[in-house]
């Protein structure tokens, strides 16, 4: 099962932001296939649970700043709000030894923005 959310938000004025987020539900991390003879080989043999992941982007617009510049907006935008670092997939198995390897979310992240227009 996969879901989003999100809100948006806009003022006429200055401050915008946006937090939209995705969840995934339990699923394994490998499905059933079979082999040149018709035997299954892998019966989905490894359960992912289910997450949910966020990100926010606050922003903030200055109009007529009095400047060579018509509007200055800095931004914020933060992926993964809240630093889930769940297993997402099944990557495959280790050449030695047949140990299941997995894809994780990254961690958080900040980054900042500014953009300036000109007239």
């Amino acid at each position: 099962m996969l879901a989003s959310f999100g809100l948006l938000y806009e003022s006429e004025k200055e401050a915008y932001f946006s937090i939209i987020g995705k969840y995934v539900g339990k699923h394994w991390g490998l499905n059933s296939v079979t082999n040149a003879a018709g035997n299954t080989q892998f019966a989905n043999q490894y359960k992912i649970g289910s997450n949910v992941t966020a990100d926010l982007a606050p922003g903030w617009r200055i109009r007529n700043a009095g400047s060579v510049f018509r509007e200055i907006t800095p931004s914020l935008k933060i992926g993964t709000l809240f630093n889930t670092r769940a297993i997402t997939n099944f990557a495959g198995n280790q050449s030695y030894g047949d140990a299941p390897l997995y894809w994780r979310n990254p961690g958080r992240s900040v980054f900042f923005n500014l953009a300036m227009t000109v007239p």
